[in-house]
């Protein structure tokens, strides 16, 4: 087997195990928002649009690059020889490096839900999570950390 043929497997290997990253929900929580004390408001959903949650994961983004460009670079690597072949080798591993991040994107992008709460108390928000999923009408649990994140209960 060829290096170019165990790079690019191994990249696939790592991008595909990125896309595993778990979606925004409001059963989960991060550790440090755990046994902190959280402000909690009650409200109704009027308004829901689906949208597409790309990125944040920089680990993937990170590895997606480093991982394309290392193909793109030994795949240049296999062009021509002397400055011919330096010169593919650089193009290639730029070019692998941004399809690479790209990837990486595309990987952690996940379907979510933009769900729109009018408080008790006259204000209107807007949240972004996947699950659980509401009605129209629905009463839920508008709950706040410190940091600002903001999750949706039933």
């Amino acid at each position: 087997m060829t290096d170019f043929a165990k790079v690019s497997g191994a990249a696939l290997v790592a991008l595909g195990l990125l896309g595993c990253t778990p979606q925004n929900t409001g059963n989960l929580v991060s550790a440090n928002q755990a046994q902190g004390a959280q402000s909690v408001s009650f409200g109704e959903i009027i308004g829901a649009q689906p949208v597409q949650v790309q990125g944040g994961n920089k680990t993937a983004e990170v590895v997606g690059t480093l991982a394309g460009g290392l193909a793109g670079g030994l795949l240049g690597n296999e062009v021509g020889g002397g400055l011919g072949q330096d010169i593919a080798t650089v193009a290639g591993a730029t070019a692998g490096a941004a399809a690479g991040n790209r990837g990486a994107g595309a990987a952690t992008t996940v379907q979510s839900t933009q769900w729109t709460v009018r408080l008790d108390d006259g204000r209107t928000i807007a949240v972004i999570q996947a699950e659980p999923v509401f009605s129209m009408g629905q009463r839920v649990q508008v709950i706040q950390s410190a940091d600002g994140t903001t999750r949706l209960l039933p």
